[in-house]
């Protein structure tokens, strides 16, 4: 029987509906991606073929080979470092110039590699490189939104094959984000502690949605998952970004990707992914004001990952309410079983 759900972190509903499962053409297998004989902007030994880097974990000089990770702008930005932050109107509506930052994190020099196939160090030195991009631009009192996010194959919006992530940095909070920091700010206030203790204090609880635990994390299928085998990551204690993750968290970190990430690739082969990170405003201004100050108490690091298996509908794009053919606690009892070693 299908359950509609409420999610309580991010105040949507999501409609599980396992007898969607056995509907035709329902579950589509991707095709396998057949490595491009083209030559990749992103492959090592082509340092050239992108715009100067920004960042990179290396023991030489830039732009060249012995890289372990490289971040250059991207080269077709949606937004620059450059504009101006000034509005116009335009008729009845406002509009400003595209200011920010858009950034290309290269995750590693290896070729359409799957992320099963990444050491725990490999991990590591995306996660280190993504912290030290937050750190870098958040010294610009002008950004104060960062999108983190990646896209993995064709049906999951990625546009290069070769392994990499993105950061958009914005002068804006996206609005939908602007609703969640008020909606975990309230409940802070009325209970005196996070939305996320909340989640996790249930999960562990009923048990039966969560994946694996760490010293530091928690991997749950969500109770209100709007896709099928979405998984989240929580951190058990208060640490409300990336950030704020020391390297013994960020280590802790690349082991519990790796072993969750491995086991969505057992269970559902090589398959389109995003993962984004749900990050914290990152400078206190009129509209995060009343808020920000309590970010560390009510707020908590967190990512999603995003298996894009099933086509979205007319209902989905319509009504906002995902239908998920898959149900929460059928998707976590197969991925730990895979972690524990049980299959």
């Amino acid at each position: 029987m299908s359950e509609i759900r409420y999610d309580l972190l991010h105040d949507e509903y999501a409609l599980i509906a396992p007898e969607r499962l056995h509907r035709p053409d329902c579950y589509r297998t991707p095709a396998p991606e057949e490595e491009t004989k083209k030559r990749c902007p992103f492959c090592e030994g082509n340092e050239s073929m992108t715009p100067p880097e920004i960042f990179a974990i290396r023991d030489n000089e830039p732009n060249k080979p012995g890289w372990k990770t490289r971040v250059v702008p991207n080269l077709y930005k949606a937004v620059q470092i450059e504009a101006a932050w000034e509005s116009r109107e335009v008729g009845i509506y406002q509009a400003w110039e595209g200011l920010g930052a858009h950034e290309v994190v290269i995750d590693t020099p290896r070729h359409l590699t799957r992320m099963d196939a990444w050491t725990e160090e490999e991990y590591f030195d995306w996660l280190h490189t993504l912290r030290s991009r937050i750190n870098d631009l958040k010294n610009d009192f002008r950004l104060v939104y960062f999108s983190l996010f990646k896209n993995h194959g064709h049906y999951a919006a990625a546009t290069q094959e070769h392994p990499h992530t993105q950061l958009i940095a914005l002068p804006v909070v996206p609005k939908r984000k602007l609703d969640q920091f008020h909606r975990a700010h309230r409940y802070f206030l009325e209970r005196r502690h996070s939305i996320f203790e909340s989640v996790l204090s249930q999960e562990l609880h009923d048990g039966e949605r969560v994946v694996l635990e760490s010293d530091h994390f928690v991997v749950i299928s969500p109770f209100a998952s709007t896709f099928a085998f979405e998984v989240a990551v929580i951190a058990r204690e208060s640490a409300e970004s990336l950030i704020a993750l020391n390297d013994g968290k960020l280590r802790d970190l690349s082991n519990v990707l790796k072993r969750t990430i491995d086991a969505l690739y057992v269970e559902l082969g090589d398959f389109d992914f995003n993962i984004t990170f749900n990050t914290p405003p990152v400078q206190k201004n009129i509209v995060t004001e009343p808020f920000f100050d309590t970010l560390p108490q009510m707020w908590r690091f967190s990512l999603r990952i995003v298996p894009r298996i099933f086509r979205l509908g007319g209902f989905e794009l319509g009504s906002g309410v995902h239908i998920n053919p898959v149900a929460p606690e059928d998707a976590a009892d197969l991925l730990r079983s895979v972690v524990e070693g049980k299959r």
